[in-house]
C-alpha cells in the first residue's frame, strides 16, 4: 500500500511526490498520464534524495559550462549530464559484465524541469522532517576506512560482494 505526503508539479505532466512504499519514505520523480503514474521515473530513497540535492550545485556548474557531470547517488542511481546537455538524468543502472549500463528506470529533466525540482527541494525538506536524521553513507562509522566503504551494498552494489 502506498501513502503521499505530498505531490508537487515539475511541468510537462512529471511530478515530484513524496510518498511511503512498503513502509519506507521515499521520493518520486515521475510522469503521470490519466492522473495515474507511469512507469517513466524514479524512486528514491531519503539518503539517494539527500545525496542528490547535496550534488545540485555541482550538476548547475556543468550545465552552466557544458560540461559533463556524472555522480552516484546511491545503489547504482546516478544524476548524469553530457557535454553539452542541457538536461539532468536521473537513472538507475546495472552492471552485467565489467561496465555500468542504464536501464528504464530513470527519468530525464527538460531544463525547466529540472529548475522546478530544485526550487522544490526547500518545500519537499519541510515534508520531510525525516531528512535531517539521515546520515550520507560517507559520512558513517563504518565507511572511515576504504573496506568499509567497499563493503557497502549502497555505495558500492556491485562488487560489495567479492570483498572479503
Amino acid at each position: 500500500m502506498t501513502s503521499f505526503r505530498c505531490k508537487f508539479s515539475i511541468g510537462n505532466q512529471r511530478y515530484v511526490q513524496v510518498n511511503e512504499w512498503k513502509g519506507e519514505l521515499r521520493v518520486d520523480i515521475r510522469e503521470w498520464r490519466d492522473d495515474k503514474p507511469t512507469k517513466k521515473g524514479i524512486s528514491l530513497t531519503l539518503m539517494r534524495w539527500k545525496n542528490l540535492v547535496d550534488q545540485l550545485q555541482y550538476a548547475d556548474q556543468a550545465l552552466q559550462n557544458k560540461l559533463s557531470y556524472w555522480i552516484h547517488v546511491g545503489g547504482n542511481v546516478y544524476c548524469n549530464i553530457t557535454d553539452n546537455s542541457v538536461c539532468v538524468d536521473i537513472r538507475q543502472y546495472w552492471k552485467p559484465e565489467q561496465e555500468l549500463v542504464p536501464t528504464k528506470k530513470g527519468i530525464c529533466l527538460r531544463p525547466k524541469e529540472y529548475s522546478c525540482l530544485k526550487e522544490l527541494v526547500p518545500q519537499i525538506g519541510k515534508v520531510l522532517p525525516e531528512l535531517d536524521a539521515v546520515v550520507p553513507c560517507y559520512l558513517q562509522s563504518d565507511h572511515m576506512n576504504q573496506i568499509g566503504a567497499l563493503q557497502c551494498p549502497e555505495c558500492n552494489p556491485n562488487d560489495c560482494d567479492k570483498i572479503a
